[in-house]
């Protein structure tokens, strides 16, 4: 389903007006923009909302966003397929309500800015799962890239508020772990699976659980259904975020090369991150910050430019799992 070309020379193919790799290219940015608006959305709804409340309308945004194309598009019922079920259902767990919860929750306590640094650490436990899973041998680029990118974040270590308090910190660091286990987990289905069947299942079934959830521990959290700023923050979030951004994910990596792509989008996220956290949310970095994220981006930038782009593992093929966020 993906084609293949080197970083330097994505396919193009004159479609009319926009070639592909116009159109291609139009969706990486659009990936891009979507992506930076993530920690940004979600800190403005940890603050305004109880988290879990947020958490979970904007799932069962994105899943019925993502119900309506896949059942378009006849996917829908294949979600629940008894051969791909249960694997769904794990990746759904660990892709989507693991990574929800752990964010919010740690964007309640800690700012956006912070929480772009932390999550670039997603490169990192890609290369670690490939190395362990897939007996992959990372190279020394790798490992010097990896090197620079945890330098980068533990640098800002030292910077006061930044990632104050800890344990806040702690789970927006690692819910990157759980959007890499979920791509471990998609070996399985995809293929046969289609990309759509499958980002269409972490949707529906996290929305599932979190309102079976929400219901059991805080019912009273429903109340504010009636808050129209927030109920329109979790549907943005839900169906633009979420959903908008896996399709134009899909849309690039169709057209381009997989590894041009996350090479493209990965180092412009957290620097539009930071630029909409400034001015949707007011935060402003301090010196060491800036220093940090840089660091970080130059290793992310040296990692996924060091891909050999003419070898296609099943890992980097499942990574159309769901768009980059870091």
């Amino acid at each position: 389903m993906f084609r293949q070309t080197t970083p330097d020379a994505p396919a193009a193919k004159p479609t009319g007006v926009w070639s592909e790799f116009g159109v291609g290219l139009a969706m990486a940015v659009a990936t891009t923009v979507i992506a930076a608006l993530q920690p940004v959305v979600m800190r403005y709804g940890a603050l305004k909302a109880d988290p879990l409340f947020f958490s979970t309308v904007s799932m069962v945004a994105a899943a019925l966003s993502a119900a309506l194309v896949a059942g378009w598009k006849g996917e829908f019922v294949r979600i629940f397929a008894r051969p791909y079920a249960p694997r769904l259902f794990a990746l759904s767990l660990t892709g989507s309500l693991a990574t929800s919860l752990l964010l919010i929750y740690g964007l309640h306590q800690i700012d956006a800015v912070a929480a772009v640094i932390l999550l670039e650490s997603e490169p990192v436990y890609s290369l670690i799962l490939a190395t362990m899973f897939l007996r992959e041998r990372p190279s020394v680029r790798q490992l010097l890239a990896t090197a620079t990118i945890l330098a980068g974040i533990g640098s800002v270590f030292g910077a006061g508020r930044a990632f104050s308090p800890f344990t806040a910190a702690a789970l927006v660091f690692v819910t990157p772990l759980f959007w890499q286990i979920s791509h471990v987990i998609s070996l399985g289905v995809m293929p046969p699976l289609r990309p759509l069947c499958v980002t269409s299942a972490r949707y529906v079934y996290a929305a599932l659980v979190l309102v079976v959830v929400a219901l059991i521990i805080d019912r009273g959290a429903f109340g504010e259904l009636g808050n129209r700023d927030v109920m329109l923050a979790a549907g943005f979030t839900g169906a633009f975020v979420y959903f908008a951004g896996s399709l134009t994910w899909y849309g690039a990596i169709s057209r381009l090369s997989l590894t041009w792509t996350t090479a493209f989008v990965i180092p412009g996220v957290p620097l539009l991150s930071f630029a909409f956290a400034i001015i949707f949310l007011g935060e402003r970095p301090n010196l060491r910050e800036y220093i940090g994220i840089s660091v970080a981006i130059l290793g992310v930038a040296a990692l996924v430019t060091g891909a050999d782009a003419s070898r296609v593992s099943p890992l980097e093929t499942v990574e159309a799992v769901h768009h980059p966020v870091t």
